[in-house]
């Protein structure tokens, strides 16, 4: 418990960037929580070939989210991915499913706006959140599939 109240002192202060354990009864019933895994760095991250692997492996177990303005998203994204632009505060409720992977992206040098919006996520109980390590400009410099939205409005 001590280590807990530590942790949570440290993060309310922004002295940390370990995980921090939810107290005794906030995660019940949150798929994918595991207490004994707080000592990882968080928020995890995925690489670009794996993400394309699930996508291609058409995995209903990932909802991925581009965390850039509509407009810019609305250019291009990658296949499927929500439009879900960074800002300051998430307003509450978020109905995104907590079974799901959530994977975020963003245009930035060091994927700073996905970080941020994986731990304001995680502070309203979203477990099961990755960034795509090197977000944005990583899946277009491998030469991945993107799409506009309107490209994506005409094969529905």
């Amino acid at each position: 418990m001590r280590r807990l109240i530590e942790r949570l002192f440290l993060f309310a202060f922004g002295l940390s960037a370990m995980s921090i354990c939810a107290p005794p009864g906030l995660a019940q019933g949150f798929e994918g929580f595991e207490p004994e895994a707080d000592e990882e760095l968080f928020p995890a991250f995925i690489q670009a070939d794996e993400l394309r692997r699930l996508m291609q492996q058409d995995s209903q177990d990932i909802l991925i989210l581009d965390n850039a303005p509509t407009a810019v998203w609305e250019e291009a994204h990658i296949p499927g991915a929500v439009s879900f632009p960074w800002v300051h505060q998430i307003k509450d409720p978020v109905t995104f499913p907590r079974t799901k992977t959530i994977v975020l992206y963003c245009p930035c040098t060091h994927d700073e706006d996905s970080i941020d919006m994986a731990k304001k996520l995680r502070e309203l109980g979203y477990f099961k959140v990755k960034v795509l390590e090197g977000g944005w400009f990583k899946w277009e410099e491998l030469g991945y599939e993107t799409v506009s939205a309107a490209e994506e409005r005409r094969n529905e």
